[in-house]
């Protein structure tokens, strides 16, 4: 099947259905497919929305609104006026959707929710679980207690009649499997029977779309998201290589568990195992940045993760829950995105980012080297992959100087110290250098997310202009030396932060009047 350029998922929940006003009018339920339109977007990913409690009017599974009369929160009231509202119009959500996208090139591809951990006769307790109760669950307090259990028969084909729903009767160009909520699928201690159950289930959906694409004579794409790490795939026994053997899938998603976006991801193991079965891997990277200019990623580094995913064999970017509506940010994020080889000599940011977890404890990340204590007499080292096409540029005289910035963490100004990149020491008097004595970083955590980086300090930047031979294509060290420090300063100093912004001879606009500082922390 063709490769899609760039996948944008809308769960229908967050970005639609809440955000509407009742009456819900036609142009209301196409809004998931036009507000892509003209991007780079081409494969819309629709949830179906809670779990197993649907927004479409299905005849196989529990639609929003069923066994319910009064809503006690509001949003969820909404979400039940569109369900109704447009059963009264004939239609659905995601028949309009998929209607849309029809006219608009862009193919659909309804994503169901494998999992749903809702106690029985929950509002968001779906038809099977509602009607069966533990008997088709997990059973297992703290470990998907209410989460159903796949080894059962009646749970797979509860999905496969979903499935089966939205590909032949509302015709979606494919289906997402949505292995991203609720974590376990099985009861503990059956690991390779669950491995192969469900090896054998994702074939029985590659089948179904088989032969549905065959009577009605279109393809019809099977696309998995699960997680980017391959032994907490097999964990939870989704044994995702597997699958792309027996040429299960068109498509496969690795979501980034953690918490910040990072530039140069190491994970090619996925898209490794899609490309030598003839399928195509896409990344979902994290939403938030560890910057104090911003709390999302720019397009810069953007553009910096598109080169590196290209580099390890990734077809593209999946991305979703981009800040809502769309402004000039998010539309030159869908349109860039779809044509990396267009952004080969724009500017680029190459980021380090910081180690995650509760402080104190093992790192969930231990790839990570950020931050970095400096300590008298010793060498502090930071590498950052960037992956431009270096050589090229140079050759046709398209590069301009790239720029180097570390990030100190209560530095002092006074110790005796030498900083190199890639074994040269950087002249210091050619370094600019600015203080802030209250930084506070623009990163907004939510609950369970830890960073074991403080979100304020007082910090100085280097930026340094590079030589242009001096960056390489691959890994780049930064190493700072400490030979003394100022003994009266007996405070913890880091590296808390290391950036290279890569530059060419772009077109441009001129640099104007208005570019804005960073504000200091307030009082």
């Amino acid at each position: 099947m063709k490769r899609p350029r760039l996948i944008y998922y809308n769960d229908a929940h967050h970005f639609h259905a809440k955000r509407m006003e009742p009456p819900a009018s036609i142009h209301m339920l196409e809004w998931p497919v036009n507000e892509v339109a003209g991007t780079g977007v081409d494969v819309l990913v629709l949830g179906l929305g809670y779990g197993d409690v649907y927004f479409h009017q299905s005849k196989v599974g529990r639609v929003v609104g069923q066994q319910k009369e009064v809503w006690e929160n509001y949003i969820d009231w909404r979400i039940m006026r569109m369900v109704e509202e447009a059963a009264e119009k004939g239609t659905d959500q995601l028949r309009e959707v998929i209607r849309r996208g029809r006219e608009t090139g862009i193919s659909v591809y309804p994503s169901i929710k494998l999992q749903s951990t809702n106690a029985r006769y929950s509002e968001r307790c779906g038809r099977l679980k509602w009607e069966r109760g533990a008997e088709v669950c997990i059973g297992e307090p703290g470990r998907n207690e209410w989460g159903y259990d796949y080894a059962l028969k009646e749970v797979r084909d509860e999905n496969l009649a979903v499935i089966r729903e939205v590909l032949e009767d509302y015709e979606a160009d494919g289906i997402e499997l949505d292995y991203m909520f609720g974590g376990q699928y099985f009861k503990s201690g059956v690991l390779d029977e669950g491995i192969e159950t469900m090896n054998s289930f994702v074939l029985d959906v590659r089948e179904l779309a088989t032969q549905i694409g065959q009577r009605q004579g279109r393809e019809v794409g099977v696309m998995a998201r699960v997680g980017l790490l391959r032994d907490g795939n097999l964990e939870q026994c989704l044994d995702t290589e597997q699958w792309l053997s027996d040429g299960s899938l068109d498509y496969i998603v690795g979501q980034d568990p953690f918490v910040v976006s990072e530039t140069g991801v190491r994970q090619s193991w996925m898209p490794d195992a899609a490309n030598a079965n003839g399928a195509a891997a896409y990344y979902r990277p994290p939403r938030r940045v560890y910057d104090e200019r911003v709390g999302l990623p720019s397009i810069e580094m953007y553009r910096a993760l598109n080169q590196t995913l290209v580099t390890d064999g990734w077809a593209g970017q999946y991305h979703g829950y981009l800040l809502w509506p769309f402004a000039q940010r998010e539309y030159q994020i869908l349109r860039e995105l779809a044509h990396p080889e267009v952004h080969v000599r724009s500017h680029k940011r190459y980021i380090a980012q910081p180690r995650e977890g509760i402080e104190g404890k093992p790192t969930t990340t231990p790839h990570r080297e950020l931050p970095v204590e400096l300590t008298e007499g010793e060498t502090s080292s930071v590498t950052l992959r960037i992956e431009d096409d270096i050589e090229s540029a140079k050759d046709d005289g398209e590069m301009r100087k790239p720029t180097l910035t570390i990030r100190f963490s209560y530095f002092c100004i006074e110790d005796e110290y030498e900083i190199r990149f890639n074994g040269e020491a950087l002249p210091l008097d050619q370094a600019e250098i600015t203080d802030e004595r209250g930084l506070e970083m623009r990163t907004i955590l939510r609950g369970g997310m830890d960073l074991q980086a403080p979100l304020g300090m007082s910090a100085h930047w280097f930026r340094f202009s590079l030589p242009i031979d001096l960056v390489r294509r691959g890994d780049n060290l930064v190493d700072v030396e400490m030979f003394k420090f100022e003994p009266r300063a007996g405070f913890k100093r880091s590296i808390n932060g290391v950036e290279v912004l890569m530059r060419y001879k772009d077109m441009e606009r001129p640099q104007g009047f208005d570019v804005e500082r960073v504000p200091p922390l307030s009082a």
